[in-house]
Protein backbone atom coordinates (compact mmCIF):
# COMPACT_ATOMS: atom_id res chain seq x y z
CA UNK A 1 0.00 0.00 0.00
CA UNK A 2 1.69 4.01 -1.21
CA UNK A 3 2.92 5.35 2.11
CA UNK A 4 0.13 8.29 1.24
CA UNK A 5 -2.93 5.80 1.34
CA UNK A 6 -1.51 4.46 4.51
CA UNK A 7 -1.23 7.93 6.43
CA UNK A 8 -4.73 8.89 5.32
CA UNK A 9 -6.06 5.79 6.57
CA UNK A 10 -4.45 5.98 9.71
CA UNK A 11 -5.91 9.81 10.02
CA UNK A 12 -9.60 8.65 9.23
CA UNK A 13 -9.01 6.00 11.70
CA UNK A 14 -8.14 8.12 14.53
CA UNK A 15 -11.44 10.79 13.30
CA UNK A 16 -13.74 8.03 12.96
CA UNK A 17 -12.63 6.67 16.41
CA UNK A 18 -13.39 9.88 18.43
CA UNK A 19 -16.38 10.94 16.96
CA UNK A 20 -17.55 7.87 17.68
CA UNK A 21 -17.07 8.58 21.53
CA UNK A 22 -18.47 12.16 20.74
CA UNK A 23 -22.18 11.12 20.48
CA UNK A 24 -24.59 11.84 17.51
CA UNK A 25 -25.13 15.37 15.72
CA UNK A 26 -21.62 15.07 14.70
CA UNK A 27 -20.30 16.37 10.93
CA UNK A 28 -17.15 15.79 9.50
CA UNK A 29 -15.67 19.20 7.89
CA UNK A 30 -12.69 19.69 5.47
CA UNK A 31 -10.90 22.62 6.58
CA UNK A 32 -7.76 22.13 8.63
CA UNK A 33 -7.54 20.23 11.68
CA UNK A 34 -10.61 18.67 13.87
CA UNK A 35 -11.79 21.19 17.21
CA UNK A 36 -14.82 19.19 18.38
CA UNK A 37 -17.41 21.26 20.12
CA UNK A 38 -18.81 20.09 23.79
CA UNK A 39 -21.82 21.67 25.09
CA UNK A 40 -21.43 22.09 28.91
CA UNK A 41 -23.29 19.41 30.39
CA UNK A 42 -21.62 16.86 28.36
CA UNK A 43 -19.24 14.19 29.33
CA UNK A 44 -17.29 13.92 25.87
CA UNK A 45 -15.04 11.45 25.00
CA UNK A 46 -13.03 9.34 27.45
CA UNK A 47 -13.66 10.62 30.35
CA UNK A 48 -11.31 10.46 32.92
CA UNK A 49 -13.44 10.76 36.22
CA UNK A 50 -17.64 10.42 37.12
CA UNK A 51 -18.85 14.15 36.93
CA UNK A 52 -17.36 16.46 39.81
CA UNK A 53 -19.80 19.74 38.93
CA UNK A 54 -22.08 20.56 41.05
CA UNK A 55 -25.51 22.28 39.94
CA UNK A 56 -26.97 22.44 36.79
CA UNK A 57 -24.70 23.23 33.60
CA UNK A 58 -25.41 27.04 33.59
CA UNK A 59 -25.56 26.95 29.74
CA UNK A 60 -27.56 23.94 29.60
CA UNK A 61 -29.99 24.01 26.24
CA UNK A 62 -31.55 21.94 23.52
CA UNK A 63 -29.03 21.18 20.77
CA UNK A 64 -29.56 22.60 17.18
CA UNK A 65 -30.33 19.72 15.36
CA UNK A 66 -31.88 20.14 11.29
CA UNK A 67 -32.35 23.51 11.90
CA UNK A 68 -28.32 24.07 11.63
CA UNK A 69 -27.22 25.29 8.39
CA UNK A 70 -23.76 23.37 6.99
CA UNK A 71 -22.29 26.68 6.81
CA UNK A 72 -22.46 26.89 11.03
CA UNK A 73 -21.29 23.48 11.16
CA UNK A 74 -18.48 23.23 8.67
CA UNK A 75 -17.66 26.80 9.59
CA UNK A 76 -13.70 27.42 10.03
CA UNK A 77 -11.86 28.19 13.61
CA UNK A 78 -8.62 30.24 11.45
CA UNK A 79 -8.12 32.86 14.44
CA UNK A 80 -9.16 33.84 18.25
CA UNK A 81 -9.47 36.30 20.42
CA UNK A 82 -6.84 36.31 23.19
CA UNK A 83 -8.10 37.51 26.57
CA UNK A 84 -5.97 37.27 29.42
CA UNK A 85 -6.75 34.90 32.44
CA UNK A 86 -6.85 37.44 35.36
CA UNK A 87 -9.15 40.27 32.94
CA UNK A 88 -12.60 40.75 35.48
CA UNK A 89 -15.54 39.19 34.25
CA UNK A 90 -14.25 36.51 32.26
CA UNK A 91 -15.33 34.05 34.29
CA UNK A 92 -18.26 33.78 36.22
CA UNK A 93 -19.26 33.01 39.63
CA UNK A 94 -21.62 33.12 42.52
CA UNK A 95 -20.79 33.97 46.21
CA UNK A 96 -19.67 31.32 48.17
CA UNK A 97 -20.63 28.71 45.66
CA UNK A 98 -18.45 26.14 43.87
CA UNK A 99 -19.81 25.05 40.57
CA UNK A 100 -16.59 22.01 41.18
CA UNK A 101 -16.44 19.47 43.82
CA UNK A 102 -12.30 19.42 44.46
CA UNK A 103 -12.25 17.39 46.96
CA UNK A 104 -14.79 14.39 44.92
CA UNK A 105 -12.24 14.91 41.87
CA UNK A 106 -9.33 14.42 44.47
CA UNK A 107 -11.51 10.70 45.85
CA UNK A 108 -12.02 9.75 42.14
CA UNK A 109 -8.43 9.80 41.38
CA UNK A 110 -7.22 8.65 44.08
CA UNK A 111 -9.18 5.14 43.69
CA UNK A 112 -8.00 4.64 39.78
CA UNK A 113 -3.91 5.12 40.37
CA UNK A 114 -3.47 4.34 36.36
CA UNK A 115 -5.96 7.47 35.68
CA UNK A 116 -3.88 9.36 38.55
CA UNK A 117 -0.70 8.49 36.74
CA UNK A 118 -2.39 9.82 33.67
CA UNK A 119 -3.70 13.00 34.85
CA UNK A 120 -0.57 13.90 36.73
CA UNK A 121 1.52 13.58 33.66
CA UNK A 122 -0.56 15.81 31.95
CA UNK A 123 -0.31 18.47 34.72
CA UNK A 124 3.51 18.08 35.23
CA UNK A 125 3.41 17.09 38.94
CA UNK A 126 3.86 13.65 40.73
CA UNK A 127 0.67 11.65 41.83
CA UNK A 128 1.06 12.43 45.13
CA UNK A 129 1.10 16.00 44.42
CA UNK A 130 -2.04 16.11 42.68
CA UNK A 131 -4.38 16.57 45.88
CA UNK A 132 -2.27 19.99 46.44
CA UNK A 133 -2.39 20.45 42.90
CA UNK A 134 -6.37 20.56 42.77
CA UNK A 135 -6.62 22.61 45.77
CA UNK A 136 -4.87 25.28 44.49
CA UNK A 137 -6.98 25.65 41.44
CA UNK A 138 -10.07 27.87 41.49
CA UNK A 139 -13.71 26.99 40.56
CA UNK A 140 -15.35 28.90 37.94
CA UNK A 141 -17.77 29.13 34.93
CA UNK A 142 -16.73 29.83 31.52
CA UNK A 143 -18.33 33.28 30.48
CA UNK A 144 -17.59 32.40 26.49
CA UNK A 145 -17.00 29.63 24.11
CA UNK A 146 -13.25 28.67 24.70
CA UNK A 147 -10.78 26.88 23.35
CA UNK A 148 -8.69 24.29 24.89
CA UNK A 149 -6.73 21.44 24.68
CA UNK A 150 -8.83 18.76 25.77
CA UNK A 151 -7.79 15.08 27.33
CA UNK A 152 -9.61 11.46 26.85
CA UNK A 153 -8.51 8.85 29.09
CA UNK A 154 -7.64 6.02 26.65
CA UNK A 155 -5.87 2.72 26.98
CA UNK A 156 -4.27 4.04 30.23
CA UNK A 157 -3.31 6.54 29.20
CA UNK A 158 -3.77 10.76 27.98
CA UNK A 159 -4.68 11.15 24.60
CA UNK A 160 -5.43 15.10 23.59
CA UNK A 161 -7.43 16.42 21.10
CA UNK A 162 -8.74 20.06 20.67
CA UNK A 163 -12.10 21.17 21.76
CA UNK A 164 -14.44 24.23 22.33
CA UNK A 165 -15.95 24.12 25.33
CA UNK A 166 -19.32 25.86 25.73
CA UNK A 167 -19.85 29.15 28.15
CA UNK A 168 -21.62 27.83 31.08
CA UNK A 169 -18.81 25.09 31.59
CA UNK A 170 -17.64 24.65 35.28
CA UNK A 171 -13.75 24.58 35.14
CA UNK A 172 -11.25 24.54 37.67
CA UNK A 173 -8.37 27.90 36.47
CA UNK A 174 -4.92 28.29 37.80
CA UNK A 175 -3.61 31.03 39.56
CA UNK A 176 -2.75 32.71 35.54
CA UNK A 177 -6.42 32.46 34.74
CA UNK A 178 -5.91 29.22 32.31
CA UNK A 179 -8.74 26.62 32.84
CA UNK A 180 -6.93 23.27 34.32
CA UNK A 181 -9.52 20.70 34.97
CA UNK A 182 -13.04 20.32 32.90
CA UNK A 183 -15.48 19.59 35.85
CA UNK A 184 -17.83 17.47 34.07
CA UNK A 185 -15.55 14.68 33.24
CA UNK A 186 -12.72 15.26 35.33
CA UNK A 187 -10.33 15.64 32.38
CA UNK A 188 -7.10 17.73 32.26
CA UNK A 189 -7.05 21.02 30.14
CA UNK A 190 -4.24 22.87 28.54
CA UNK A 191 -4.03 26.08 26.21
CA UNK A 192 -4.92 25.09 22.50
CA UNK A 193 -2.49 23.34 20.29
CA UNK A 194 -0.98 24.98 17.45
CA UNK A 195 -2.60 23.80 14.22
CA UNK A 196 -2.37 23.20 10.48
CA UNK A 197 -3.75 25.13 7.99
CA UNK A 198 -6.34 26.73 10.16
CA UNK A 199 -9.16 24.91 12.06
CA UNK A 200 -12.72 23.38 11.14
CA UNK A 201 -15.28 22.71 14.13
CA UNK A 202 -16.78 19.46 14.50
CA UNK A 203 -19.92 18.20 16.21
CA UNK A 204 -23.74 20.07 16.94
CA UNK A 205 -23.61 23.74 17.71
CA UNK A 206 -25.65 25.00 20.45
CA UNK A 207 -27.72 27.98 20.34
CA UNK A 208 -26.01 30.87 20.59
CA UNK A 209 -22.65 29.50 18.84
CA UNK A 210 -20.70 31.75 16.50
CA UNK A 211 -17.35 30.52 15.25
CA UNK A 212 -15.78 33.91 15.34
CA UNK A 213 -16.66 35.03 18.94
CA UNK A 214 -14.60 31.71 20.60
CA UNK A 215 -11.98 32.68 23.00
CA UNK A 216 -8.63 31.52 23.65
CA UNK A 217 -7.54 32.40 27.25
CA UNK A 218 -3.50 33.57 27.54
CA UNK A 219 -1.93 33.59 31.44
CA UNK A 220 -1.82 36.95 33.06
CA UNK A 221 1.37 38.01 33.14
CA UNK A 222 2.31 37.22 36.92
CA UNK A 223 0.87 35.01 39.48
CA UNK A 224 -2.38 36.44 41.12
CA UNK A 225 -3.95 35.59 44.30
CA UNK A 226 -8.00 36.55 43.41
CA UNK A 227 -9.75 36.31 40.31
CA UNK A 228 -13.26 38.66 40.13
CA UNK A 229 -16.30 36.84 38.74
CA UNK A 230 -19.63 37.90 37.80
CA UNK A 231 -22.84 36.62 38.26
CA UNK A 232 -24.70 38.28 35.06
CA UNK A 233 -28.01 36.98 36.35
CA UNK A 234 -27.97 38.77 39.53
CA UNK A 235 -25.51 41.81 38.46
CA UNK A 236 -23.39 40.78 41.54
CA UNK A 237 -19.58 41.42 41.35
CA UNK A 238 -17.35 38.79 43.37
CA UNK A 239 -13.47 38.48 44.35
CA UNK A 240 -12.45 34.78 44.35
CA UNK A 241 -9.02 33.65 46.22
CA UNK A 242 -7.18 31.30 44.01
CA UNK A 243 -7.53 27.98 45.41
CA UNK A 244 -10.75 25.42 46.41
CA UNK A 245 -12.30 27.42 49.27
CA UNK A 246 -14.77 29.17 47.71
CA UNK A 247 -15.99 30.63 51.86
CA UNK A 248 -13.49 33.37 51.32
CA UNK A 249 -15.70 34.94 47.96
CA UNK A 250 -16.39 39.13 48.82
CA UNK A 251 -18.96 40.59 47.23
CA UNK A 252 -17.01 43.76 45.05
CA UNK A 253 -18.33 46.72 43.76
CA UNK A 254 -17.87 46.65 39.80
CA UNK A 255 -14.28 47.63 38.29
CA UNK A 256 -14.34 50.96 37.29
CA UNK A 257 -14.45 51.37 33.34
CA UNK A 258 -10.97 51.64 31.99
CA UNK A 259 -9.40 52.16 28.96
CA UNK A 260 -7.61 48.59 27.68
CA UNK A 261 -6.42 47.44 24.41
CA UNK A 262 -8.16 46.49 21.09
CA UNK A 263 -8.67 42.31 20.85
CA UNK A 264 -5.73 40.95 19.30
CA UNK A 265 -6.41 38.18 16.14
CA UNK A 266 -4.38 35.27 16.25
CA UNK A 267 -3.93 32.29 14.11
CA UNK A 268 -3.80 29.08 16.45
CA UNK A 269 -0.79 28.10 14.32
CA UNK A 270 0.82 30.70 16.42
CA UNK A 271 -0.41 30.01 19.96
CA UNK A 272 1.94 28.32 22.05
CA UNK A 273 1.40 26.73 25.20
CA UNK A 274 2.47 27.89 28.77
CA UNK A 275 4.43 25.32 31.01
CA UNK A 276 1.85 24.03 33.73
CA UNK A 277 4.05 24.57 36.21
CA UNK A 278 5.42 27.99 35.38
CA UNK A 279 4.92 30.22 38.32
CA UNK A 280 5.89 34.20 39.24
CA UNK A 281 5.79 36.52 42.45
CA UNK A 282 1.88 36.52 43.37
CA UNK A 283 0.57 39.60 43.17
CA UNK A 284 -3.17 41.12 43.87
CA UNK A 285 -5.38 41.08 40.89
CA UNK A 286 -5.62 44.51 39.18
CA UNK A 287 -8.84 45.26 38.06
CA UNK A 288 -7.24 47.15 34.78
CA UNK A 289 -5.53 44.08 33.36
CA UNK A 290 -5.24 44.34 29.49
CA UNK A 291 -8.10 41.96 28.56
CA UNK A 292 -6.87 41.17 25.31
CA UNK A 293 -3.08 41.29 24.42
CA UNK A 294 -1.53 37.94 22.71
CA UNK A 295 2.00 36.93 23.67
CA UNK A 296 4.64 39.16 22.38
CA UNK A 297 1.99 41.39 20.66
CA UNK A 298 1.97 45.49 21.82
CA UNK A 299 -1.51 46.79 21.54
CA UNK A 300 -2.78 49.82 21.42
CA UNK A 301 -5.61 51.62 23.35
CA UNK A 302 -9.31 51.58 22.46
CA UNK A 303 -12.50 52.30 25.06
CA UNK A 304 -13.85 49.11 26.76
CA UNK A 305 -16.78 46.71 25.92
CA UNK A 306 -18.55 45.56 28.06
CA UNK A 307 -20.05 41.88 29.07
CA UNK A 308 -23.52 42.23 28.12
CA UNK A 309 -26.03 42.28 31.18
CA UNK A 310 -23.36 42.68 33.51
CA UNK A 311 -22.53 46.31 33.80
CA UNK A 312 -19.02 47.52 33.81
CA UNK A 313 -16.92 44.94 32.11
CA UNK A 314 -13.88 46.00 30.80
CA UNK A 315 -13.62 43.43 28.24
CA UNK A 316 -12.60 42.42 24.25
CA UNK A 317 -13.65 44.29 21.54
CA UNK A 318 -15.22 42.49 18.22
CA UNK A 319 -14.13 40.23 15.93
CA UNK A 320 -12.58 43.25 13.78
CA UNK A 321 -11.14 45.08 16.75
CA UNK A 322 -13.51 48.00 16.62
CA UNK A 323 -14.77 49.13 20.10
CA UNK A 324 -18.02 48.63 21.22
CA UNK A 325 -18.65 45.02 20.11
CA UNK A 326 -18.68 42.87 23.11
CA UNK A 327 -16.67 39.33 23.25
CA UNK A 328 -17.58 38.04 26.28
CA UNK A 329 -21.33 36.38 25.55
CA UNK A 330 -23.92 36.08 28.38
CA UNK A 331 -24.27 33.14 29.84
CA UNK A 332 -26.67 32.12 32.73
CA UNK A 333 -25.98 31.84 35.93
CA UNK A 334 -22.96 31.10 38.19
Amino acid sequence: MPTRTMVTTCVLSVALLVAGCAGAGVKQTRVGDLVFLQGAGERGPGPFTDSAATGPAASESPRIATTSSAGELAAPLRAARTVSGATPGLYRGTPRVARCDVERHIRYLAAEPARADAFAGVVGVRRAELPAYLRGLTPVVLGADTRVTNHAYQGRRADDYQAVLQAGTAVLVDDRGLPRVRCACGNPLAPPAPTRGGASARGTPWPGYRPNRVIVVSPAPRAVTSLTLVDAGHRTWTERRVGHDVRRDRVVPPPARTTTGPSVTTSPSSITNPSPTTRATPSPTAPTTPADRAPSRTSRTAPSSRVPGAPGVPGATGPTGAPGTPVLPAAGGA
